[in-house]
């Protein structure tokens, strides 16, 4: 969920001595197709698909590999869960809404929804800028709230009571809370749910008839399976998918590579698509308007505008500059990037993701824009810390090691007798087990703004060995610390 921005540091950061040709004058798409499928064998990526724009046309589009793990082949016609670049779809909506006289950006969302944090007024230009104050973790765990029907609303209503982090336009924090709220707000002002609204008034006037906001139709048009490499084997995750509507306006949307295309197109041609206007220049400039640096140190070169990052593609006087927005999810992770200067886009979606190696997921899309404006790639390096990278593998050991420690703790407790080394040796293992318990909850856990539902839930084989750690130390441990107490007590009288 968080690699929404890796993809922009690391390609800003490589980009920054790089060139700038005109874009896909000499790309030859072989040298695309080839890269693609060498990483995706070097990563064990079940299927992706590309979509290329430029000059206000498709110029390329392909699928490859399988779907799911029936063998269907992936095209630019399968929809994949889109994950985070719903929120610019859901920006573009509330634009639309302002442009009807609906909304104003400038109000609080008070105005729209009374029951929303009465006190504290957030408008709606800072929600879509990610500045209201929301939490971020809140906006993930929130991914996890039951779906139906009315689960937007409910969930929202849940933030109602929620603490804010800063004061609203103080500071930038990225939440999926933000988008979720203003998706609730369309459902407010037309009276009509997010999902019929999305078909109504992006889909159809754009011609993305393989996308949805239902999972169930979605599916019966062939969206392409979730795929996790579950102890380092690609698993279809599809019957555990979290899922639910009540997070659909910011990760829920779902759509395929030939309909991303057409969405880019509209951004790259003034909010026109074929001839249809959906938005008016001067409401897509304000849309892609870069309001707040990403870094809370003010550094850097990574700007938020509404649903896109925004930073200059290289370190020339002139830079061009760039949008760009990408999505991770359980199974998934995509980059999108449009270079307005250039009317260039491109939309690489992948159905499979790593927590352990997101950045080499991410690296493919740095490399394949790189090919697509006639640059070589650079390979870019992982950006992962050993532990991230070894984690499974450090899990395993760590989870083997309370196991046989167990095992001999149980030994030594049902022996008779008791020995100084004895309780030295219990006292070794309750300090063990305080020190990983304090790691995992009080550091590993905040440092990843996550908690162990979600690890459970995003991360299943980390998940399952996170909570036999949990249950090893502060199950086990509890009891073996209190048995070896009662040893000590008996040995003494």
């Amino acid at each position: 969920m968080r690699s929404q921005f890796l993809f922009l540091a690391v390609l800003l950061v490589l980009l920054l001595s790089a060139t700038t040709p005109a874009a896909g004058q000499n790309t030859e798409f072989g040298a695309i197709d080839r890269f693609i499928e060498e990483r995706m064998a070097a990563l064990d990526i079940p299927g992706a698909a590309l979509a290329i724009v430029q000059g206000g046309e498709i110029v390329y589009l392909e699928g490859y590999d399988v779907a799911n793990p029936s063998g269907d082949p992936v095209t630019p016609q399968s929809p994949f869960l889109l994950a985070s670049l719903s929120k610019s779809m859901t920006a573009v909506a509330v634009l639309q809404r302002v442009e009807a006289g609906q909304v104003e950006l400038d109000a609080p969302i008070q105005r729209y929804l009374p029951w929303f944090m009465p006190e504290t007024p957030i408008t709606v230009r800072q929600l879509l800028n990610q500045t209201s104050g929301l939490d971020e973790k809140q906006g993930y765990e929130r991914n996890l709230d039951p779906d139906g029907v009315d689960a937007l609303e409910n969930s929202v209503r849940g933030l109602a009571s929620a603490e804010l982090n800063h004061v609203p336009s103080t500071a930038y924090e990225y939440s999926n809370s933000n988008y979720d709220v203003l998706g609730h707000l369309i459902e407010a002002v037309t009276g009509q749910s997010y999902g019929d609204y999305l078909e109504n008034h992006l889909f159809q006037p754009l011609e993305m008839t393989h996308s949805f906001t239902d999972l169930a139709a979605a599916r019966a048009a062939g969206m392409s399976s979730n795929y996790y490499p579950f102890f380092g084997r690609q698993t279809a995750f599809d019957s555990l998918l979290p899922y639910s509507r009540a997070t659909q306006p910011s990760a829920g949307v779902i759509g395929s590579a030939e309909d991303m295309a057409h969405y880019l197109l509209f951004h790259l041609n003034d909010g026109t698509f074929r001839g249809t206007q959906l938005l008016s220049p001067s409401s897509m400039e304000i849309l892609h308007a870069p309001a707040v640096f990403t870094d809370p140190t003010g550094e850097g070169a990574v700007q938020y505008a509404m649903g896109w990052a925004v930073w200059p593609f290289t370190d020339m006087a002139d830079a061009p500059v760039a949008l760009s927005h990408g999505g991770g999810w359980l199974g998934v992770n995509h980059n999108m990037l449009i270079i307005p200067e250039k009317g260039f886009g491109m939309v690489l979606l992948l159905n499979s993701s790593d927590p352990t190696h997101a950045s080499d997921y991410a690296n493919i899309a740095f490399d394949v824009a790189l090919l697509a404006l006639d640059q070589a790639p650079q390979h870019f390096a992982t950006q992962e810390d050993w532990l991230t990278r070894n984690l499974r593998t450090v899990g395993v050991g760590l989870t083997v090691f309370l196991l046989v420690s167990a095992g001999i703790a149980v030994r030594r407790l049902r022996q008779t007798g008791w020995r100084r080394r004895d309780s030295l040796l219990f006292i070794a293992l309750a300090l063990i087990d305080l020190a990983l318990i304090i790691y995992l909850l009080a550091f590993r856990l905040p440092q990843n703004t996550t908690n162990v539902s979600l690890v459970v839930r995003f991360e299943p084989d980390l998940g399952l060995l996170l909570v036999l750690q949990l249950l090893l130390t502060i199950g086990w441990g509890s009891g073996r610390s209190f048995w070896a107490i009662r040893r000590w007590q008996s040995a003494g009288r």
